[in-house]
């Protein structure tokens, strides 16, 4: 590894503070030999956690998994994500069928006879 090549990276998508919530010592790099972004933990001789060409959201999880002590707020952190998305998306179905009742009721009113074609045109919306 020459250190000539590695210098410190500056992302858009911020990971490079969520890699610094995780540990404070690591810090995100870029080798610009082998056109690929570090993970270093400076604390310990400077050593590669981790080595990826791409970013995605499992570089993160990665980390956090290799910190044990963090797994329980990190467990709770991800029920409560799904227990507030489960209700989201609970209350949007939930509001769905009730204007898709009302425009049929609506509609019942309007007219003596319902048509399937009617029907399906108010549920496909």
């Amino acid at each position: 590894m020459d250190k000539r090549y590695i210098v410190p990276y500056r992302d858009m998508y911020n990971i490079h503070n969520l890699i610094t919530k995780i540990n404070k010592n690591y810090s995100l790099c870029f080798d610009k030999k082998n056109k690929c972004f570090l993970i270093m933990n400076f604390s310990n001789n400077e050593e590669i956690c981790l080595m990826f060409k791409k970013f995605n959201f499992n570089i993160i999880e990665r980390l956090q998994k290799t910190q044990i002590s963090n797994a329980k707020n990190i467990f709770r952190k991800i029920d409560e994500s799904n227990e507030k998305l489960f209700y989201q998306k609970e209350k949007q179905l939930k509001n769905n069928v009730y204007t898709r009742i009302e425009d049929l009721n609506w509609l019942s009113k309007r007219t003596n006879k319902i048509l399937p074609s009617d029907i399906k045109k108010i549920v496909e919306v």
